[in-house]
């Protein structure tokens, strides 16, 4: 299962409130060239759901390139809770209108005066004969969107003092 490790220096209920505040995850997918983003946020039970709606163009491989679209709608949607000292969550991500999904499962520790944001996602692609060539782009891209995600996250904390 890939794995991906950030390191904030803001402290975990700093970073926390900044990844599940509406306004905060609508700009950062506006300034990823997202369009069309809807976030919605529930909460019930000691879990904040927070989904979201969104466009979204990939730069597809060749092999891919007669299978499926360049411009996808994904649906996220992220279910946290409180562990402890740390935030959990797991994530689901559908490709709508694609056999391919998402599953992640996230965890924000503190670390020091800082904290760190921990994320093991798994790609699946059913798709004959091509799958794994699939998943393993899939992977790739996704690891790159969340490395691009969180370095907008960082960018954006550290502006704000």
């Amino acid at each position: 299962m890939p794995h991906l490790t950030i390191n904030y220096t803001q402290d975990i209920d700093t970073v926390y409130q900044f990844v599940t505040d509406p306004e905060h995850i609508k700009k950062r997918c506006e300034a990823q060239g997202e369009r069309n983003v809807r976030i919605e946020v529930e909460e019930s039970g000691g879990t904040k759901v927070i989904t979201s709606t969104r466009e979204i163009d990939s730069d597809l491989p060749g092999f891919a390139k007669k299978l499926f679209s360049a411009t996808n709608t994904i649906i996220e949607r992220r279910e946290w809770r409180d562990a402890g000292d740390k935030k959990t969550c797991k994530s689901h991500i559908d490709v709508v209108g694609t056999p391919g999904k998402i599953d992640s499962n996230v965890t924000i520790s503190p670390a020091g005066s800082g904290c760190t944001y921990d994320i093991e996602f798994e790609v699946t692609a059913k798709v004959p004969l091509i799958r794994k060539k699939l998943e393993e782009f899939i992977a790739k891209t996704t690891a790159e969107g969340m490395r691009d995600e969180h370095d907008y996250n960082q960018r954006t904390l550290n502006a704000a003092g």
